[in-house]
């Protein structure tokens, strides 16, 4: 009987301690900022704009201000602060937006088992994923209307928009493969191109874009993020294989025959991501 009454007393402990070490694992966090992150809050909490702060509880932090929303800079402090972690560090939380708290008093932990760091084409796949999606075009069809466009801007009005290559690029990342490499994110009216570059991350914004069916993808109204204009830029797609793709960069200083490899990201990969 005493044998017995052990044997059940040791199969308690052993629950009892399993269980406590994967809440430990799983943790919480009593939302505290640094006296640094909270003179950033008070100095966001008098901007107009839109703005957001995201926090880790490892140290690394991530602000946005200037945003053209309130989800927006959400989600750009939330990226801006994971480009900061590191492997086995707890993820971020958002903890305010627009001068408001917007995260719990404790929230639930949870350490990262890899880190995208923008702008990295090699690692974006493996975080975000490549979208599942073809396309062929007609490179000659596409150089053409090219050539057409440089030499008369008005030729614009004569490219016809493609719903079916619009809708791949739409709410993804068109990036090449190379670890210091570039981004286009591209949304309905608009998008941006993050570039990496010896002092960061440079930034091009454009008011519009558009993509035809032989896979000419031009945006235009393109500017940087000091506010010097930049024009008009395109790109041609070769062909999408299954996310994978291949494309050039039309017009002077570029070389329509090379042939560079490229990939459809099924996420945001201007910014820091984890998994």
């Amino acid at each position: 009987m005493k044998a017995a009454v052990s044997k059940l007393i040791s199969l308690c402990l052993a629950v009892f301690f399993l269980s406590t070490a994967t809440a430990t694992a799983q943790g919480t966090w009593a939302v505290t900022l640094t006296s640094k992150q909270g003179k950033e809050l008070k100095e966001l909490k008098s901007s107009k704009a839109h703005t957001a702060v995201a926090v880790s509880p490892d140290g690394p932090w991530g602000t946005r201000w200037g945003a053209r929303s309130a989800d927006a800079a959400g989600a750009e402090a939330l990226g801006n602060c994971r480009a900061f972690l590191k492997k086995g560090l707890r993820d971020c939380v958002l903890y305010s937006v627009n001068g408001r708290v917007v995260a719990d008093p404790v929230v639930k932990t949870r350490k990262v088992s890899a880190v995208y760091k923008p702008v990295d084409g090699k690692a974006a796949p493996g975080i975000f994923g490549r979208a599942n999606v073809n396309f062929v075009g007609n490179v000659q069809a596409a150089e053409a209307d090219m050539t057409a466009l440089l030499a008369n801007p008005a030729h614009r009005s004569k490219l016809r928009r493609d719903p079916a290559l619009e809708g791949v690029l739409r709410g993804r990342s068109f990036m090449n493969t190379k670890k210091r490499g570039f981004a286009i994110w591209f949304e309905k009216g608009r998008g941006a191109q993050y570039s990496a570059s010896n002092n960061g991350t440079l930034k091009m914004y454009f008011g519009d874009w558009l993509a035809t069916r032989d896979g000419l993808v031009c945006m235009f109204d393109s500017v940087w993020d000091s506010g010097k204009a930049v024009g008009t830029r395109c790109l041609v797609i070769h062909q999408i294989n299954k996310g994978a793709a291949d494309f050039s960069w039309p017009g002077p200083g570029h070389g329509t025959t090379t042939v560079r490899k490229g990939q459809i990201i099924a996420g945001d990969a201007r910014r820091g991501a984890v998994r």
